[in-house]
């Protein structure tokens, strides 16, 4: 089974034979059939269903009508049972229907144990139930549909399903299931896409909800870098700001200290040259004095002299009278006189220069005084200034690991309280934006790139939709065409079936228009003895109308079905004999180029030579057949 692949469209396979062992009445049996018709007949009770029911359960039957349980199916007294399905596999062109199997004839065996369990066997070999199905399915044999296969009761479960029931049996019957698939296919897919644009939308939703929150918290964090940004650069302003001052108040107290170190310098000079002035002054005092004391000692000398000589000249002077001449001493009191005005007025201009002389010289000590009181003033301020100088390059040496971590100079004239004042407001700021989480930037970033990745998902979702509506009604518009075409052609099948048998009725969709499949359904009405077609079902007809309407439905879609396998059990239901031989007939011509197996316990006119007869009796609780020749 593993090398099975499906047959070529139109392949047929034939059943040869059936073969019951301890299987329900029958102890060991073997039932020939032929294509065309295969009429079985018999009364009741005598086991004609349960050759149908064998081949059903053979063929992977999922519900039985006779028991529940498959076990129950076994002949009492018997621990197996085993159905076993003889095919024609004869090679047509070269190929045979099962291509897996080498036979002349393909045989599956159905194995039934009283302990429950139940296997399949095809030529020997055990298979799977799965492999069944697929294997008569690509024949169009399903055994679960009542359309190929109607059990004994099942007309009557026909007329009680619902028109999506009937559509859905009728489709499957003729093949048609795929269309019904491929729309419920894309139906599905769609709803799948429809759903996941849902969950899509959803999760944008959230996503879009969560990615605002974090979009904000993000702004927030950005805003926080800033300002922290903001403030290591005024904390570095402010390390400059610092740095320029000292640095500044380096440069002012240089500039200071090279004042006073100049000013002290012309001080020195100032001072060397006032000292000279004054020694010079000194000097001249000193020699005023000198040269005073002289002409005053001289001026005493000659007063003295003068006065001597005047007392001798009085002397004289009688003497020199009477000798009437000059005398000597008036000659030299004359010298004398004359030296005496020279000195006093030599002393005179002594005096006149003895004030000027003595300012300069107060003036140049007073000066020479100040200038020493500048020069210790100026020391003290080199001092003071040094001092101070030697603080501001500590302060500054102490600034240095600070101007390190400060990195690049930052020029400044701002004030550090005006500095310390900004950093305390960006604190203040940063303090107001409350808790950021560390991780904000990573978690914006992944929500961003969910979002971004679910709006493309979501692009893609809705353009998958839009794809997804279009192959839907595509779909379902060639569902409705094929559907509407087979209606057509059974239809007018239906009503001249009908007609046969003084009826009339018609068959049609409902619910197609609406768009959903699963409520599209098949009706069929039917009128008898000149009445208007009224619904049907399982209240409004009689069970001999029922059967018949039943019955020229199925032979209506007869040239339809796939499955080459049909069978009817007890097909004349409560007909009266008429329609009997009228359907019996129908489907006479109908099961040409197929094979039909016809239960009934009724009594009919076989003429045709075509009809295989196989008649089923039971004696002492044990079932038999024979077939007619």
């Amino acid at each position: 089974m593993s090398q099975f692949t499906p047959p070529e469209p139109g392949t047929i396979i034939w059943l040869k034979e059936i073969i019951l062992e301890n299987f329900m009445s029958y102890e060991y049996a073997r039932i020939p059939l032929k294509p065309g018709l295969n009429l079985i007949s018999g009364p009741n009770g005598a086991g004609k269903s349960s050759i149908l029911l064998a081949i059903s359960v053979a063929l992977g039957q999922i519900y039985t009508e006779r028991g529940k349980r498959l076990r129950d199916l076994i002949r009492r007294g018997n621990d197996i049972a085993r159905i076993t399905l003889v095919f024609d596999n004869t090679e047509t062109n070269g190929k045979r229907p099962i291509s897996f199997s080498e036979s002349e004839t393909f045989t599956l065996s159905r194995y039934l144990r009283h302990d429950g369990h139940y296997w399949w066997e095809a030529d020997y070999r055990q298979i799977s139930y799965e492999e069944v199905t697929r294997l008569f399915h690509s024949f169009g044999i399903d055994p679960n549909n009542i359309l190929i296969i109607m059990h004994q009761g099942t007309m009557e479960q026909f007329s009680m399903t619902t028109p999506q029931e009937k559509l859905k049996l009728l489709e499957a019957a003729v093949g048609f299931a795929g269309y019904r698939e491929k729309v419920l296919e894309a139906r599905n897919r769609l709803e799948s896409i429809i759903s996941e644009d849902e969950s899509i939308s959803e999760l944008l939703g959230r996503a879009e909800e969560s990615l605002g929150y974090w979009k904000a918290m993000h702004g927030k964090y950005q805003q926080r870098a800033q300002l922290q940004e903001q403030r290591e650069w005024l904390k570095r302003e402010l390390i400059w700001a610092r740095i320029s001052k000292h640095e500044r108040a380096l440069q002012a107290l240089d500039a200071q200290l090279e004042t006073k170190r100049h000013a002290l310098a012309s001080n020195a000079a100032e001072v060397e040259e006032t000292r000279k002035q004054t020694e010079s002054w000194r000097a001249k005092l000193d020699a005023w004095q000198l040269e005073s004391r002289e002409a005053f000692y001289e001026l005493l000398h000659h007063e003295k002299e003068r006065a001597r000589v005047e007392a001798l000249t009085e002397y004289q002077q009688e003497q020199d009278r009477l000798t009437d001449g000059q005398p000597e001493a008036a000659k030299k009191l004359k010298v004398l006189n004359e030296s005496i005005q020279t000195t006093q007025s030599k002393l005179g201009a002594l005096d006149r220069s003895l004030e000027p002389t003595i300012n300069s010289y107060i003036s140049y000590r007073v000066k020479r005084e100040v200038l020493q009181f500048q020069r210790d003033q100026l020391e003290a301020d080199i001092k003071a200034i040094v001092t101070e100088r030697e603080q501001v390059t500590q302060k500054l040496l102490e600034l240095q690991p600070q101007q390190r971590k400060a990195g690049e100079r930052i020029e400044t004239e701002r004030k550090q309280s005006e500095i310390e004042n900004e950093i305390g407001l960006v604190a203040a700021k940063i303090e107001a934006l409350g808790e950021i989480p560390e991780e904000t930037e990573e978690i914006y970033a992944n929500y961003s790139k969910v979002f971004a990745e679910l709006q493309d998902k979501a692009k893609i979702v809705a353009a998958n939709k839009r794809a997804g509506l279009k192959e839907l009604e595509e779909r379902q518009k060639i569902w409705k065409k094929k559907i509407a075409e087979l209606l057509e052609s059974s239809t007018e099948n239906f009503q001249r079936i009908l007609a046969s048998i003084g009826a009339t009725g018609m068959a049609r969709l409902v619910n197609v228009e609406d768009g959903d499949i699963e409520h599209a359904g098949l009706e069929l009405y039917v009128g008898f003895r000149g009445s208007q077609p009224v619904l049907f079902d399982y209240y409004t007809q009689s069970g001999g109308e029922r059967s018949a309407s039943i019955m020229a439905f199925l032979l209506s879609i007869q040239q339809l079905l796939k499955s080459p396998f049909r069978a009817v059990d007890e097909f004349d239901l409560h007909m009266d004999p008429r329609n009997r031989e009228e359907i019996y007939k129908m489907m006479l011509s109908a099961m040409r180029g197929s094979e039909c197996l016809l239960i009934t316990p009724s009594q009919i006119t076989v003429t045709d030579p075509s009809v295989h007869v196989i008649v089923v009796q039971k004696a002492y609780g044990k079932s038999s057949v024979r077939e007619v020749k």
